[in-house]
């Protein structure tokens, strides 16, 4: 440490150390920097410092934390007070306009814009709805062959539709089969939000945080199928048969249900056969697309928003009721204000000091890092948003590889597999986890935020525990 009373020390050649050691860390820094060095507090410095971070690295976080925290309290619309914060960041000049702009991940945004409007199409056949009810029959009405179908199917449509998206469709089926079978409604609907954030996990297509790390780390669907399926699927199997113990007296009984599920009649639930064929060849070729599009040269998003136009130009539907109807645009909202938001964390050095502090903890310790990485975005994504948590942390992924020179690709699944799993935590953790409890709720079967993290919080200990074995086995001989 720097003092001035050491003896050969003068107060400028002190502030010469000092300054160079600060822009080793902090290079974007423009401000004329004269940290004290009399050891007097440590509030802000005569150059604009506090705690060795810019007036605009500060504002920069206690900006991003109150947007996580006003959007985790449900004090205002996340999309709001993303548009808010971002727009704040740009007024007072911390991130320009012009900057703010090229921040904004347009494959990220094409591809969710795309699979919406396919999306919103086929729903409007029932397809979703028969799938559902098909399974279900095929169990026989058996109460633990009805629920592992039940998570089987969300989880399989999650893969390749948003979690969001799938549990809107299922839950509605779900609360009317529990209904039938004359059975506790609270294991089906916990269940199926965390298939639908497992199964998510597993492609490009099927969780908001893949998407992003797929468009900044350039992978391509297949290598989402490679890498990370595996891991899924193993999860997948551990937290059913978990559940079914979990749940055991709840998913007794039923005696009648298979004569009940035998009066419902699935082929009434296809409203539009024909529109049904064309939507669902759509998706097929679509995501035919995402195996094939880096040798396409073509990003995920340009051919999910290729697919969605052709699909709204051949088929009898009002393109642009569809578009208003089925975009979600305050999620589109909240995306492009998060990638604004991140931006301006990064241009002002808040995401390279985190980088830096990770990096000193595991530098030369790969696996370690690997872990840590699983561990951290888990345990983190639980109580705020993975998709806020996600576009931070793509950033540390890849310094931390940088710095250490391993392989950037085992740290960015380690990123995914924690942060969509550690979603299942809470409410807070996953969009698709408020959806189900509000569809829930409206059913007369409400799930409180305590309820839900009692569940959710062991789910998420269970799958982090098989997701680490599963990266050390997988990527450990590496290293």
């Amino acid at each position: 440490m720097c003092r001035q009373a050491d003896p050969g020390v003068t107060p400028s050649s002190c502030h010469r150390v000092i300054r160079g050691g600060l822009d080793a860390i902090y290079p974007f820094t423009t401000m004329n920097i004269r940290p004290p060095c009399n050891g007097e507090g440590i509030g802000p410095d005569n150059g604009g410092r506090y705690l060795g971070m810019s007036i605009q690295a500060v504002a920069a976080s206690v900006v991003f934390i109150l947007t996580i925290m006003v959007i985790a309290t449900g004090k205002m619309r996340r999309s709001v007070a993303a548009l808010l914060a971002a727009s704040l960041l740009m007024g007072l000049n911390i991130i320009p306009a012009q900057k703010a702009v090229s921040y904004i991940d347009f494959n990220t945004i094409g591809l969710l814009m795309g699979m919406m409007i396919i999306v919103g199409v086929i729903s409007g056949t029932g397809l979703f709805q028969y799938i559902a009810v098909l399974t279900v029959k095929a169990t026989g009405g058996r109460i633990h062959l009805t629920y592992i179908a039940v998570l089987a199917v969300t989880a399989l449509l999650s893969a390749f539709l948003d979690n969001v998206t799938t549990v809107l469709l299922i839950s509605p089926v779900v609360i009317s089969l529990v209904d039938l079978m004359d059975v506790n409604p609270f294991p089906f609907l916990i269940g199926e939000a965390f298939a639908s954030n497992i199964g998510g996990t597993a492609t490009l297509v099927g969780d908001p945080p893949n998407m992003i790390i797929g468009s900044f780390a350039h992978f391509s669907f297949m290598d989402f199928i490679v890498n990370l399926t595996p891991a899924v699927a193993l999860v997948m199997v551990i937290v059913t048969a978990w559940l079914l113990y979990h749940f055991r007296k709840d998913l007794e009984g039923g005696e009648r249900a298979t004569e009940r599920i035998a009066k419902v009649d699935e082929s009434k639930l296809i409203k539009d056969r024909g529109l049904m064929i064309r939507a669902s060849t759509a998706m097929a070729l679509v995501v035919a697309g995402f195996v094939v599009h880096h040798i396409l040269d073509l990003p995920a998003s340009v051919i999910a928003l290729l697919g969605a136009t052709v699909l709204l130009a051949v088929v009898p539907v009002d393109g642009d009721e569809v578009i208003h109807r089925d975009i979600e645009w305050p999620t589109i909202m909240f995306f492009v204000s998060l990638f604004i938001i991140v931006g301006a964390l990064n241009e002002t050095g808040v995401i390279k000091a985190a980088s830096e502090l990770f990096i000193s903890f595991f530098k030369g310790r790969p696996l370690a890092a690997m872990v840590a990485m699983l561990w951290f975005s888990g345990l983190v994504c639980a109580f705020i948003n993975n998709v806020a948590f996600t576009v931070t942390f793509v950033y540390v992924a890849r310094d931390l590889a940088a710095s250490t020179g391993m392989a950037a690709a085992p740290l960015f699944w380690a990123l995914s597999l924690g942060a969509c799993l550690g979603g299942n935590g809470t409410f807070l953790g996953a969009a698709a986890n408020v959806v189900v409890a509000d569809i829930a709720e409206k059913s007369g079967n409400r799930i409180n935020f305590r309820t839900f993290m009692r569940t959710g919080l062991k789910v998420v200990f269970i799958s982090l525990i098989t997701a680490s074995l599963y990266i050390v086995i997988r990527w450990g001989g590496l290293f």
